[in-house]
């Protein structure tokens, strides 16, 4: 986790502070000064901040250790859909369908032939828009969200979700965001699916995901070309 100085976005160095200086200076990541009087300074601490790169992450106490992203790639708060993928795809578009699908209807890449069965990073939705620090999920970390966590299907400002809870008592909300098929939106408010990195091994055409409805939360798999939101966990 990052180190950073209680009410500033910045480290500072107790040993740069001079007895007979005024002022402690602080310089932020942008590069900003912030003053602070000594003689109104009663401590100095850090804390641990749960993010990476701007992106705020939860740790649930999983087996695997797995952190997990609070909101949606695209998003900026849990409850905000974001964005939506075709599997392997790292933009979002207009259309998802079989014809616009970057990788062809013949399937290019990841089929039986190439053998490669875990999208590679350049074809991750996770680190290719929130970075290295960032990946898309496996369809075992999937798994294992739903088997060591409480499920309920709760709401969170308004939105309708899934609550998934640890047994640490942490907790991280999936909106139910629907998908995308075409140039239109399914089930949006009602069910939750969410790419995983994993194909489906006994057909190409299929990628796993994470799926959640009414009092059910599941995985399965569904045609790689459709539009699903992207959860995304810390790269280890």
């Amino acid at each position: 986790m990052k180190k950073q100085l209680l009410a500033t976005l910045g480290i500072a160095a107790l040993g740069m502070v001079s007895y007979a200086a005024t002022f402690m200076q602080v310089k932020t990541k942008d590069g900003e000064i912030v003053k602070f009087d000594v003689n109104d300074v009663d401590e100095v601490f850090f804390e641990d901040v749960a993010s990476s790169s701007n992106h705020e992450y939860v740790d649930l106490g999983l087996p695997s250790g797995t952190l997990w992203a609070t909101y949606n790639i695209g998003a900026t708060k849990p409850e905000e859909y974001g964005w939506y993928f075709a599997w392997g795809e790292t933009e979002p578009k207009e259309v998802y369908n079989n014809i616009t699908y970057k990788l062809g209807e013949d399937f290019t890449k990841y089929n039986f032939n190439d053998g490669l069965t875990t999208l590679l990073p350049e074809d991750d939705a996770a680190t290719a828009n929130w970075g290295s620090e960032w990946r898309m999920p496996t369809n075992e970390e999937q798994r294992e969200l739903v088997e060591e966590c409480q499920y309920q299907m709760t709401e969170v400002n308004g939105v309708y979700g899934a609550k998934f809870t640890g047994k640490n008592g942490n907790s991280v909300f999936f909106p139910a965001a629907g998908t995308r098929t075409g140039s239109g939106a399914t089930s949006v408010g009602n069910y939750g699916l969410y790419w995983s990195s994993s194909l489906d091994e006994e057909d190409e055409g299929y990628a796993r995901f994470l799926g959640f409805y009414e009092d059910e939360a599941y995985w399965g798999d569904y045609g790689r070309f459709l539009g699903f939101p992207v959860r995304a966990v810390l790269a280890k």
